[in-house]
């Protein structure tokens, strides 16, 4: 079931981070840590209904306490008057209701900041395929510049708050491969490029993408030994951890520097 509404315009709701919610009068108070919870766990599932047994999982993952449902009733109450403080107090709630299945949190799905982080990311894409770099560039920054920290962290070791933080940490990833694929195409600060590359690439070091930008921006610096560096280094974790050899396009780089072929921002733009 989906049950959306027309929010106020100033109205967006925050979860790649700590969960909040933000107005043009700025941060919306939102209460203790498990008050807190209950939205996060709303917001993994904007405009449908989640049951008040899901609400409780979520929230108590230990067990809830014999107080259950009145203690969620009661987050549920002061998660409302944040969100509609004009609403009169026996007013039909529009953005948080109670249904018969359960609650549904009521907004529009562009409203929640990762959505907006998943549609800037296909639109960076998008003009990275096209070859329009520096466009590609700005758009990934700012898809970037939505994250403030890990998301859904309020709901700890509850599974589907977990397999989604990890889907959008994933994401995240694959931005910043494209965000360094878009700035070398373009031939912008190799310097800035090699230093947050090598950190990512030591961060991640069976990732294999982030090691060939890292080769490439070396190469396009004339820092072919440290670029053969980073492939051995990549080739002893791979080997350790997943007990694989490097991938085809790896290879394929490494061999160019070795044979002293030019590899450099080229190299991006052209794959």
């Amino acid at each position: 079931m989906n049950a959306v509404v027309n929010l106020p315009a100033n109205l967006s709701f925050n979860v790649l981070g700590p969960v909040a919610v933000s107005s043009t009068d700025g941060p919306l108070p939102l209460g203790p840590a498990r008050q807190r919870a209950v939205l996060s766990a709303l917001l993994l599932a904007p405009g449908q209904v989640v049951g008040a047994e899901r609400l409780t999982e979520a929230i108590w993952p230990a067990g809830p306490p014999g107080n259950a449902v009145a203690s969620l009733h009661s987050y549920v109450s002061h998660l409302r008057r944040q969100l509609e403080p004009d609403c009169p107090p026996w007013g039909r709630n529009r953005i948080l209701r109670r249904e018969p299945q359960g609650y549904v949190l009521a907004v529009e799905a562009d409203r929640v900041d990762a959505r907006r982080f998943e549609d800037l990311l296909r639109e960076g894409r998008q003009l990275l395929r096209e070859g329009r770099y520096p466009e590609a560039s700005r758009v990934l920054r700012t898809c970037l510049d939505l994250w403030r920290g890990a998301p859904y962290a309020e709901l700890g070791d509850y599974e589907p708050a977990v397999c989604e933080a990890a889907r959008l940490e994933e994401l995240r990833l694959a931005t910043l491969e494209a965000l360094w694929e878009a700035e070398l195409a373009w031939g912008h600060d190799y310097v800035t490029a090699i230093a947050e590359l090598g950190a990512l690439s030591a961060r991640f070091p069976t990732r294999e993408r982030l090691g060939w930008l890292l080769m490439v921006a070396l190469c396009e610096v004339d820092r072919q030994a440290e670029a053969v560096a980073v492939y051995n280094r990549i080739r002893r974790a791979l080997a350790q951890e997943l007990g694989v050899d490097p991938g085809r396009e790896l290879r394929s780089l490494f061999a160019r520097i070795l044979r002293d072929e030019s590899v450099g921002r080229a190299c991006v733009a052209a794959r």
